[in-house]
């Protein structure tokens, strides 16, 4: 087995380990892992829920995309990136 291969595997592994362990609140989205060992889980909704049952810092974000103004929320859970992306409210 290669490096890349090995670290690809064990972000699977701990990607599906995390996966189990969240609370039934979040809901995915999306999840990945890369060929350097990085993981991410995109959530369409349970961030807060899943940073108060661990006691994560969330951190934000704005962006624009196309028409829209969107806020990126992260958390980091066991070296796995959590996002939530949910509408900037407007400013008047």
């Amino acid at each position: 087995m290669t490096a890349t291969t090995k670290l690809c595997k064990e972000g699977l592994l701990k990607l599906a380990e995390l996966l189990d362990k969240l609370p039934a609140e979040a809901e995915i989205n999306r999840a990945s892992a890369e060929w350097n060992g990085a993981a991410d889980v995109l959530l369409s909704r349970g961030l807060d829920v899943v940073a108060a049952v661990y006691g994560l810092e969330i951190k934000e974000r704005r962006f624009e995309y196309e028409d829209s103004s969107n806020i990126q929320r992260t958390a980091v859970l066991n070296g796995i990136t959590l996002v939530e992306i949910v509408p900037a409210p407007e400013v008047k």
